[in-house]
């Protein structure tokens, strides 16, 4: 196995780009569980001599992010003590994947795949190439964040429509730089960690319970604030509302759309000084949305007046 650069570690934020070229390799390679402490899985067949695995992985806290071209080729989850109350979301390319298991595996359009906590083994076949996203986390993490457990798994799940952005958001986290993960880390984190449960409640297809507009909002806003083009049209186009629809359920709580912006923007500006203080003001400016340094020197000084 060749790893592209090193792991890259921000408190509860690593970060790793790898690949294993051949099927020896692929078969002599450890459980991944140097990358996935939860998921300890592990190649026992590889059709092909010449087989290539390429991975990103990103871990955030109890939430682990992969984005994967896998070749044709069997693994085996054994779900271990580490990896028993963990549930795991599968989205694949193709219908080129199947699984074998006592436990249920829910099968979701043949591409979509959950698999409910549990200690029976999961094998998972690829019957050919296919590129996938594989996320994991803790059921009782889910279950608090969304009340749901997976007791009842519904016939309908949400359409394949709704799940694609959220797969595109994972494989973007996957492949992002050391330098861009430490931008405001705990606004990407509640994003990520955000997007982890809806995939899983998606999946699980009962109805989810639809977010209050304030929420709504500032979940636009923590997800996408590094974007200097981010507005208030944006936002009420993305929520399919009035702009004043959207100051009226701001203004409710107290708050301004700018205001509201310009705070996680300044958060996300302070934490990544902190974890890099010699990266100049001009690249944290333009991490954050800000633009230039002297809208975040401005941005800085208005916070600081109003909090004074």
């Amino acid at each position: 196995m060749r790893r592209r650069r090193p792991l890259v570690a921000h408190d509860e934020f690593e970060l790793n780009k790898f690949r294993a070229d051949g099927r020896e390799r692929l078969l002599s390679l450890m459980p991944l569980t140097s990358y996935m402490s939860s998921a300890n899985i592990g190649f026992v067949a590889v059709r092909d001599e010449d087989a290539l695995l390429r991975a990103n992985v990103a871990r955030i806290g109890g939430y682990l992010f992969v984005h994967a071209r896998m070749p044709a080729a069997t693994v085996v989850w054994p779900r271990d003590e580490h990896s028993r109350d963990r549930v795991a979301a599968i989205v694949a390319e193709n219908r080129a994947m199947r699984f074998i298991s006592e436990a249920p595996v829910v099968v979701r359009r043949g591409s979509s795949f959950l698999i409910p906590p549990g200690t029976a083994p999961v094998t998972i076949e690829a019957t050919e190439a296919t590129e996938l996203v594989f996320i994991t986390l803790d059921a009782g993490e889910f279950a608090a964040r969304r009340r749901m457990g997976f007791d009842r798994i519904s016939r309908d799940a949400t359409s394949e429509a709704s799940i694609r952005p959220m797969v595109t958001f994972v494989k973007a986290l996957c492949a992002i730089e050391s330098e861009v993960a430490e931008v405001g880390v705990s606004p990407l984190a509640d994003a990520a960690s955000e997007i982890a449960c809806s995939i899983v409640a998606a999946l699980v297809g009962k109805n989810m319970p639809k977010p209050s507009l304030p929420n709504a909002i500032m979940e636009i806003l923590v997800r996408e604030y590094a974007s200097p083009t981010l507005s208030l049209s944006t936002v009420a186009g993305r929520l399919g509302v009035s702009t004043r629809t959207v100051q009226s359920a701001l203004s409710a709580q107290g708050r301004t759309f700018s205001e509201s912006l310009l705070e996680i923007r300044l958060k996300a500006a302070s934490e990544l000084r902190r974890h890099n203080p010699t990266m100049t003001l001009d690249v944290v400016a333009r991490a954050t949305g800000f633009g230039t340094r002297q809208s975040l020197h401005r941005a800085t000084r208005r916070a600081a007046e109003r909090s004074g």
